[in-house]
């Protein structure tokens, strides 16, 4: 195995652990019910009307976000694009027995804050990787693109179209989509340049 292969794998690896801290986080939020991120504020008006369970619906919503990112650029798209959107989901399936057992985390406006924090370091861990856009982060360069929109302004009409679309179907909002909204970005990119940091310390 060549230099090359070796640090596919490592990213491959890198990717999916992102990946998998981001379901972990994402079901640590919607357990502590105090407000969620904008997909999971989708899914939770989803599932009113449909017998598809949230991790399902997430795996198809970030499939259909794929495809759309497909559509307008499929270069921003890479194999780690795939495997966030199935296991992200999977993740989310496995985690949710266990939290729901804890009933210190439900209705906690602290394990909301903490879910906030593994969502933004797994995308970060995830980006890091550099195997393609996540199904939002490449939905959200489509949407610019189309509409030919800044990424701060493109990213907060995507993210309240969304949320609005998930009211409507029944969700609710709180403190935690307020996170959602202005925190979310500033910790990931702080966690990028923690990363970007601990990079050049070990090299």
């Amino acid at each position: 195995m060549n230099k090359e292969q070796r640090q596919l794998i490592y990213r491959v690896l890198i990717v999916f652990l992102g990946t998998v801290l981001m379901g972990i986080g994402i079901q640590l939020i919607v357990s502590a019910n105090q407000g969620f991120d904008s997909v999971s504020t989708l899914i939770l008006g989803l599932i009113n009307y449909t017998p598809i369970p949230f991790s399902r619906w997430s795996q198809l919503l970030s499939l259909l976000f794929l495809l759309i990112t497909f559509l307008y650029n499929k270069n921003l798209l890479g194999i780690g694009s795939l495997i966030n959107a199935l296991a992200v989901g999977e993740a989310i399936r496995f985690s949710e027995p266990f939290f729901s057992k804890i009933t210190i985390i439900h209705d906690n406006l602290l394990f909301s804050f903490l879910g906030f924090v593994l969502m933004a370091l797994g995308t970060a861990i995830y980006l890091s990787g550099n195997l393609g856009s996540g199904p939002l982060e490449g939905m959200m360069l489509s949407v610019c693109g189309i509409l030919h929109l800044s990424l701060k302004t493109g990213r907060i009409i995507l993210d309240f179209s969304i949320v609005a679309v998930g009211v409507l179907l029944g969700s609710r909002v709180g403190l935690g989509t307020l996170f959602a909204v202005f925190l979310l970005g500033p910790m990931i990119e702080l966690f990028l340049s923690g990363i970007e940091r601990w990079r050049l310390i070990k090299n």
